[in-house]
């Protein structure tokens, strides 16, 4: 491996962005878990949201983020947001490391562009931003399927509760 080779691999740079291309032009504020998964089931799928001016942008970023990767897909809006943003959505499984792979691909978007820094996103259950932090992550979003499922089907959440009546006698 050249030493060139090296450093990409490092620094996770492709070669289709290189450091700070895409400055200033990624919303600092994105969304976890508030989109519908195209792939898979909303349980097992935590959609987040980058949101990007320009189609062009957003389209290098989608392609950058695409690989080097522990994504199920990444898939940029078909058009633009009322504000002329559009968004790039990264699905990923839901489980225990969903904040780890977050924070790694927040630290690419960081190299792609120096402005994104102080990161905030929303959530489905938490709407105000929120800094973003493993603790605030953790408040913010369930990363456990049953959980996820009992939370938000309220057939599961009668079931559940249920049986937990009926472990008492």
């Amino acid at each position: 491996m050249t030493e060139w080779e090296t450093i990409m691999k490092q620094h996770n740079l492709k070669e289709n962005i290189q450091h700070n291309d895409l400055s200033s032009l990624v919303d600092t504020t994105f969304s976890v878990d508030q989109y519908k998964s195209k792939l898979g089931e909303d349980e097992n799928v935590i959609v987040v949201a980058f949101k990007v001016k320009d189609d062009d942008p957003a389209h290098e970023l989608s392609q950058f983020l695409e690989t080097g990767h522990d994504v199920l897909d990444v898939d940029v809006s078909t058009g633009p947001d009322e504000n002329g943003n559009y968004s790039v959505f990264v699905e990923i499984n839901r489980d225990s490391s969903a904040f780890d792979k977050i924070d790694k691909i927040i630290a690419d978007v960081e190299r792609a562009d120096n402005s994104f820094v102080k990161q905030q996103f929303t959530s489905y259950e938490v709407k105000t931003p929120s800094d973003w932090t493993e603790e605030n992550f953790n408040n913010g979003i369930i990363t456990d399927s049953y959980d996820y499922v009992i939370k938000h089907n309220p057939e599961a959440q009668q079931i559940k509760e249920r049986i937990q009546f009926l472990n008492k006698y």
